[in-house]
């Protein structure tokens, strides 16, 4: 049995748990998760002994591709939509109680579909096919090391190709494309490049204007999305080629309070790192990190959560923060990117992605992560 039909199978298992006969998956990336289409504009209904693929002509040919003889496929016609074709499949299939995706439909498709298919008791359901996303399994775990490996080869690009003048939103949009060069599809997000003390901005958006003869040092975070979707998601402190055009003295007090920090940071997210196993609480891990920063005096400047999830989305659960309420389990694929943020000087993070195992965890991303690798 392939994963794609587990994936399937699982979800009938919770059906029966929440007493429906269907699940309308309508969420493309779901749609994705339990059937392998990469596409959009079509559903999935996801029934006790039947599953059904709702789409249309434009897609035929990479359905025949990616789903196959998998599972039954419904190709409307030109004069109906895919709303009014599930509607009528729905119908047809004569189930009574279908739960919908109440997270992402909105309220008028849902009373669209009501409407056309007015036999049919449709009932809000939040999060099944999320709750089975959070545990990757064996192909999913394969194309998120994909992801990582176009990332960092990404990365490799983006260090040689530096010259000391590009503004942060050449370098964001330079790094677009050597994710796809090292394979990806695109970019997991918007890359985010912060130069000197923009680098204090968590989630800055790439300025036109700020270069990097402008400082001796840069922020980077970045990832990959490979073919069938899946993401990665990494940061790094490096260096700006333009470093030796700052004075000597200047250039030293920068670099070596930004070591300073620098080292904290890693600490943090090694304690972290140590934590990470099967069981554990997440707020836990989180814990961990700030423990490290409080003891360094800059728990205050540690202004987000540490970490989350990573798949098919870039953020997803768990969620490794204070508040968090969710339990690592064995298979979860999380990032760790603890960082300080000082305004009048700058930002330090670094993000690496783990896989959760049931004894500890392992670091799938290789690149160096020690200060001489970069700085020396």
């Amino acid at each position: 049995m392939d994963d794609l039909t587990r994936r399937r199978n699982r979800l009938v298992k919770l059906l029966k748990s929440h007493e429906l006969d269907a699940l309308l998956v309508t969420h493309p990336l779901n749609v994705t998760y339990l059937t392998g289409f990469t596409g959009d504009s079509s559903f999935l209904i996801v029934g006790r002994k039947q599953s059904i693929f709702v789409s249309d002509d434009r897609y035929a040919g990479q359905i025949a591709d990616e789903i196959g003889d998998s599972m039954d496929v419904v190709i409307r016609k030109h004069d109906r939509t895919t709303m009014q074709m599930t509607a009528e499949t729905l119908t047809q299939m004569g189930l009574n109680r279908v739960g919908v995706e109440a997270t992402t439909m909105t309220l008028a498709d849902y009373e669209r579909l009501s409407d056309l298919a007015p036999t049919v008791e449709f009932l809000s359901c939040d999060a099944l096919v999320e709750s089975l996303r959070v545990i990757k399994d064996r192909s999913e775990i394969q194309s998120i090391r994909r992801a990582i490996d176009q990332a960092e080869r990404a990365f490799a690009m983006f260090r040689s190709m530096m010259q000391g003048h590009e503004s942060e939103k050449e370098l964001a949009d330079a790094m677009e494309g050597f994710v796809r060069r090292a394979g990806g599809v695109t970019t997991s997000f918007s890359p985010i490049v912060g130069i000197g003390d923009r680098s204090a901005l968590p989630h800055s958006t790439s300025s036109p204007t700020r270069r990097l003869h402008e400082s001796p040092f840069l922020l980077l975070d970045w990832g990959s999305m490979d073919g069938s979707l899946y993401r990665s998601d990494l940061t790094r402190m490096l260096p700006s080629p333009a470093r030796a055009n700052f004075p000597v003295a200047t250039r030293r007090k920068i670099e070596n309070r930004l070591c300073e920090l620098y080292t904290i940071v890693r600490n943090a997210q090694q304690a972290a790192a140590d934590t990470l196993r099967a069981g554990v609480e997440a707020k836990a891990v989180d814990a961990a990190a700030r423990k490290v920063m409080e003891e360094a005096g800059y728990n205050d400047r540690f202004i987000h959560g540490l970490g989350h999830g990573v798949g098919l989305q870039i953020h997803e659960s768990p969620s490794i923060r204070t508040n968090s309420d969710d339990i690592l389990a064995a298979g979860m694929v999380v990032t760790l990117e603890p960082g300080i943020y000082l305004p009048e000087f700058g930002g330090v993070r670094l993000e690496d992605d783990f896989l959760i195992t049931s004894d500890g965890c392992e670091r799938l991303s290789h690149l160096p992560s020690d200060w001489d690798a970069y700085f020396a």
